[in-house]
């Protein structure tokens, strides 16, 4: 395999942007199957990383193979403060007749967005079709010419999630001996500790937006928490109503506790009309009891 800076014929170009990338025995490279094979270069100080896909199957029809290209950028070229906004050419070379196969395509990368792929860009039969010239003594030819380049300030900040391998788990009951004296509109349940932080079920018996609903929401009390993360845990939790008769109405969801959003749960959680109902089984003579279960995943860290 190899590289160089030719540019078979195609009009207009100086060549200056132009990356071309030759790579010999094609059918070698077809051979050890599917996936994309990769070079770096260096063009306008910026470290850049060509993709090759021989067997790509992203079409209508699955059993139809394509060539694909990608272009990606260095991580170490990126920060969260910008943004790369780049339009390029890409070429899959007819080294006969001058028929190139060219896509101009633009994408802006991020440190969390590196990665721009031109899918099925020819047909793996017609590359290999000898009255094409884009395979030509079983070696084919892609370029990728920078056409504009651009660095776009941003505020950005990059956060880091670490998932370790033990996670912390816990639950809390809140019982509820007369739901019709709750505190309206907001009414909280008792402080309790899981996995060193401290947290409250937070409940809205008419409604947060709704008034036809029960609002329910497990809350972070981060003056309680001395060890908090600056920028969070990421919790799993289940809120969910005991039925007294049968099993619970729960929700779901995954969220990033911090300082700067200590509360997460629903709006909508359970109609009243279902609620009160004393047939379902969620409020008995006045009682009944609202749950949380809590596993924390893991922790996370912003960079600016």
């Amino acid at each position: 395999m190899g590289s160089s800076y030719s540019c078979f014929g195609v009009p207009g170009q100086s060549g200056r942007n132009l990356f071309t990338w030759k790579i010999d025995g094609f059918t070698s490279l077809l051979e050890k199957g599917e996936g994309s094979t990769n070079t770096s270069f260096d063009m306008e100080g910026i470290r850049w990383q060509l993709s090759l896909n021989p067997q790509d199957k992203k079409s209508a029809d699955p059993s139809s193979k394509h060539v694909s290209v990608g272009i990606s950028v260095s991580p170490f070229s990126l920060r969260p403060s910008y943004m790369l906004q780049a339009r390029f050419r890409i070429f899959i070379y007819d080294q006969k007749y001058g028929r190139h196969s060219i896509r101009e395509v633009g994408h802006t990368y991020q440190t969390t967005c590196r990665t721009m792929e031109v899918s099925c860009m020819v047909p793996l039969q017609k590359l290999e079709n000898p009255s094409f010239g884009f395979l030509v003594n079983n070696t084919i030819a892609v370029g990728v010419e920078l056409i504009n380049l651009k660095k776009v300030a941003c505020n950005g900040i990059e956060r880091s999630t670490f998932i370790p391998k033990n996670i912390i788990s816990g639950s809390h009951s809140w019982y509820i001996d007369d739901f019709s004296q709750l505190k309206k509109p907001t009414a909280y349940s008792e402080p309790f500790e899981i996995g060193g932080y401290t947290w409250r079920l937070k409940l809205q018996p008419e409604g947060k937006l709704n008034k036809n609903y029960v609002s329910m929401y497990l809350e972070l009390d981060k003056s309680r928490s001395q060890h908090l993360p600056s920028d969070g845990v990421l919790v799993e939790f289940v809120l969910s109503i005991k039925k007294q008769a049968a099993r619970a109405y729960r929700g779901k969801s995954r969220f990033i506790f911090s300082t700067k959003a200590t509360g997460w749960g629903y709006a909508e959680f359970i109609k009243i009309e279902e609620f009160l109902d004393p047939t379902n089984g969620y409020l008995i003579k006045g009682t009944c009891t609202f749950e949380a279960k809590v596993n924390i995943f893991g922790f996370a860290t912003d960079r600016a």
